[in-house]
C-alpha cells in the first residue's frame, strides 16, 4: 500500500493523467500531411497497372521511384514547410526525405492494417475516413518527426523613452 500513497507524488504517474489540448495548429498540420499521402496513394493505385505494365523492369522501378523517392520526398517537404509557417521554428533540417519517409511508412502501415483486418481496398472512401482519422495524430507525427524544432523568439517591440 505504500506504493499507492506514494503514486501520487512520482513525476511520470503526474504525467500520464495530462490529456493533450486540442490544438487547431496541430489539426492543420495533420491535414497538411495527411491530405498529400491520401491523394499520392489514390493516384499510384489509379496508376499502378499502368507503371507495371509499361516495359515490366523499368515501370516497376519508375513505380518504386515514385514511391519511395518522389513521395518521401513531397512529404518532407511539406512538413517542414508547415513546421515553420506555424510554429515559427528556425532553421532548416537536411533530412527532409527521411522526414517524409518516416510518416509514409506509418500512414502505409496503418492503410495496411485498414485493408488487412476490413478486407477492402484503398479507395475514396477509406482515404476520406483516413483524413477524419489520422489527421490530429499525424500532425504530433509531423511535430515531433523533426527532432524537436527550435522556435524563433518573438521580437519584443522597441520601447521608445
Amino acid at each position: 500500500m505504500a506504493y499507492a500513497e506514494d503514486s501520487q507524488n512520482k513525476r511520470w504517474v503526474s504525467g500520464l493523467r495530462k490529456t493533450p489540448k486540442l490544438s487547431k495548429q496541430v489539426l492543420i498540420h495533420g491535414l497538411a500531411i495527411v491530405i498529400p499521402l491520401v491523394v499520392i496513394q489514390l493516384l499510384l493505385d489509379a496508376f499502378q497497372n499502368a507503371f507495371l505494365l509499361y516495359m515490366p523492369p523499368i515501370g516497376f522501378a519508375l513505380f518504386l521511384l515514385t514511391s519511395y523517392g518522389i513521395q518521401p520526398l513531397i512529404v518532407g517537404v511539406l512538413n517542414i514547410v508547415t513546421l515553420h509557417r506555424l510554429y515559427k521554428c528556425e532553421g532548416w533540417q537536411i533530412g527532409l526525405w527521411l522526414n517524409g519517409f518516416f510518416l509514409l511508412l506509418i500512414f502505409s502501415t496503418i492503410n495496411l492494417l485498414i485493408q488487412t483486418m476490413a478486407g477492402v481496398p484503398f479507395s475514396f472512401v477509406l482515404g476520406i475516413l483516413e483524413l477524419f482519422l489520422l489527421s490530429y495524430p499525424f500532425g504530433y507525427l509531423g511535430q515531433f518527426s523533426n527532432r524537436g524544432c527550435k522556435t524563433s523568439p518573438e521580437q519584443a517591440p522597441a520601447v521608445k523613452q
